[in-house]
This record gives C-alpha cells, structure tokens and sequence, in this order.
C-alpha cells in the first residue's frame, strides 16, 4: 500500500511537510461553523447569556458523564455511578438554566 511516490508526495521541494491532517481541519472547519460572525454591541442583539451557558454545558456534558460512569466503574458499584450521574445532570442544569442565581449565591460574602 501507497510506495515511495506517494511518500514524496507529502512533501514539497524544500522539505517541509504538506500534509493535512483531517482532525486539524476538521477543527477549524467546526469553529468556522460555530463561530458568531461579528461582535454584536447592540444590546438588543446580543447573544443570551443563557444560551451561551448551555452551549458550554452541551460541551461538558459528554467528559463529565464519562467521569460519572468511570466513577461507577472505580468503585464497581452501579449505585455509585448512578448517584454520580445524576449529580451531574442536576449540576449542569442549575448551570445551563440558572447560572445567573448560582453565580450571585456564590459570589455573596456572609
């Protein structure tokens, strides 16, 4: 498979590598797809703080459900792994839905 051409191939005059790693653009091409466009300074069109708390949320949850089941694994009890889970799902919805009341309950001194 492949042979001597298609490894000169990936390589331009100089030396330096030319090719493209898919996963690289495939990044770029999500943030490309993702991105907002202009920075909007009308208030009234401005994204909702609320939105952008559950588009970080919806990026958390896939690492922090894993963290959930491998703690269930760890201590091999399904108990524990289901009170994990639920912990976290309670956790990012009072983020995603109620930031703005979690935020100033912990930013109020005693």
């Amino acid at each position: 498979m492949g042979g001597p051409g298609l490894v000169r191939a990936a390589y331009n005059e100089s030396g330096e590598n030319q090719v493209a790693w898919p996963l690289w653009d495939l990044a770029g091409d999500l943030a490309v797809a993702r991105g907002g466009g202009p920075v909007e300074t009308d208030p009234m069109r401005r994204i909702d703080a609320r939105y952008l708390r559950r588009r970080i949320v919806a990026a958390l949850w896939i690492p922090l459900a894993f963290g959930a089941v491998a703690l269930g694994s760890g201590f091999d009890s399904w108990v524990a792994g289901a009170v994990a889970l639920a912990v976290v799902v309670v956790l990012l919805w009072l983020v995603a839905e109620r930031g703005d009341r979690l935020w100033a309950l912990v930013r109020r001194r005693p």
